[in-house]
């Protein structure tokens, strides 16, 4: 499983969208084969499910966001389906504070609440005023509430004592490319984590790479705080890689939902067994639970995947 996987990008932003096929590409020819797509308020969240549809390697995480709470929460509940992987990008905001504390506190819950409902993880924005971290302590109490499948701490900007709390609960962190900037603290933080519930993230088209020079960020840059994770770990890339998957799986159970979508495929395609006796059915369908293992340990696409399957009947 050697492929690299953006946790939080939003390909519904303008930048992004407007050149949605041309950033899938650039995605997957650097090895990019999984993209969460993340909403922050009805109409993002829409076009997130929107586009997981049309695209075998994105996955939807819908929300509203604190800046924009005023919205009807409950409406999230109602766009839940079979490619929404979680809650978010739901949680607490004292830097921009658009909403009083209370408005937003009484969101974040009620979003809470839907998650547990349908057993999703959610997914953290926590941004307080500068050289505060409250923000992650008011959140921490209120998840002592609950009964979560997961929780995800997006962008991670907090300090050791932070991350030290997190992971003494089992908590996920996404570490963006916040990384790569001159953030020694987040840098420790890390340290401190030894991958242990970690992934990685571009928060993309925002935080671009300070070693690039382009317009905007995009999910391929995924690969450059991957690389930087392994430099600051000193563990060799190939092991993070594996590590970030592993904690991905655990946290969103992926591989399940991957493994869902490909047999309800499998077993609605007609097509596949046509022409096929019986006898030689029930063998295609015998031999193709060891053969999707095999080509999903290889890292493929669903797409590439369904063609090799497709093309497996034709040995038939």
């Amino acid at each position: 499983m050697k492929f690299y996987i953006d946790t939080h990008a939003h390909l519904n932003d303008e930048k992004l969208y407007n050149k949605l096929n041309e950033v899938i590409e650039n995605a997957i020819l650097n090895n990019v084969k999984r993209i969460f797509c993340v909403g922050y308020d009805i109409n993002s969240s829409k076009k997130t499910i929107e586009i997981s549809n049309n695209y075998d390697i994105v996955y939807s995480i819908i929300g509203i966001h604190p800046n924009s709470i005023s919205e009807d929460v409950y409406e999230i509940e109602n766009l839940i389906s079979e490619k929404v992987i979680a809650i978010g990008e739901i949680g607490i905001d004292f830097y921009w504070n658009k909403f009083d504390k209370d408005i937003q506190l009484e969101g974040f819950k009620k979003q809470i609440e839907i998650a547990q409902k349908y057993e999703l993880p959610i997914v953290l924005h926590l941004r307080d005023k500068k050289n505060s971290f409250e923000v992650f302590n008011i959140a921490l109490e209120i998840l002592k509430n609950y009964d979560l499948k997961s929780v995800v701490f997006h962008s991670f900007s907090g300090n050791e004592e932070i991350i030290k709390k997190i992971l003494d609960r089992n908590y996920f962190v996404s570490f963006s490319g916040m990384l790569l900037y001159k953030n020694k603290y987040i840098q420790d933080a890390l340290k401190i984590t030894n991958m242990k519930n970690v992934f990685f993230e571009t928060d993309s088209p925002y935080l671009l790479p300070p070693q690039l020079n382009e317009e905007f960020n995009e999910p391929k840059n995924v690969i450059l705080i991957y690389k930087k994770a392994s430099e600051i770990l000193n563990k060799p890339l190939d092991e993070i890689i594996e590590m970030a998957f592993e904690n991905i799986n655990n946290c969103f159970n992926l591989k399940e939902i991957e493994m869902k979508l490909l047999y309800d495929w499998i077993y609605d395609n007609e097509s596949l067994t046509e022409n096929l006796s019986d006898d030689e059915a029930e063998k295609f369908y015998e031999e193709l639970e060891n053969f999707i293992e095999q080509l999903y340990n290889q890292g493929l696409t669903i797409k590439e995947i369904k063609e090799k399957i497709r093309n497996e009947k034709k040995k038939i």
